[in-house]
């Protein structure tokens, strides 16, 4: 194949795949969540995980995630508005290897978060903060989908 058809491929698929990502295909959304529910986990978001993404001031998530690095989290600095966004993007999908969870929890340098040398990994407490979050929110959509 050559090159310049690889390339226009590659910026097909990833034309496709931002296209769905923001129209929150491909990721999760909101179908599974009653008023209530959505209501309830957003403020459980920003009660207990978003103090956790924003930790420890510019070294938090927020501050890297912020739109200025090359990275398919951008946050807003919004809690309310990254919850939806997260939950759109498919970041709180349990075991799914982009998920925020997954990323966290990773023993590969490549894949953890925050990386090494940028920022305090999560303590065992944080993650199950996280964890606990992502099951619930899990549990809803399974409830949904039966």
């Amino acid at each position: 194949m050559k090159p310049r058809m690889f390339l226009a491929g590659l910026l097909i698929f990833a034309a496709c795949s931002l296209g769905l990502a923001l129209a929150g295909g491909g990721g999760g959304n909101f179908d599974f969540l009653t008023d209530a529910d959505r209501k309830g986990m957003q403020e459980r978001f920003v009660k207990e995980v978003w103090p956790l993404l924003q930790r420890q001031g510019k070294e938090g998530c927020v501050g890297c995630h912020n739109g200025k690095i090359v990275s398919s989290l951008k946050m807003s600095g919004n809690a309310e508005n990254d919850f939806r966004m997260m939950v759109k993007a498919g970041f709180f999908i349990p075991n799914d290897s982009g998920s925020l969870l997954t990323r966290i929890k990773s023993k590969d340098r490549k894949q953890k978060m925050p990386p090494p040398g940028k920022g305090e990994p999560w303590t065992d407490a944080e993650k199950d903060v996280l964890h606990k979050f992502v099951a619930d929110l899990d549990k809803k959509n399974q409830k949904k989908t039966k």
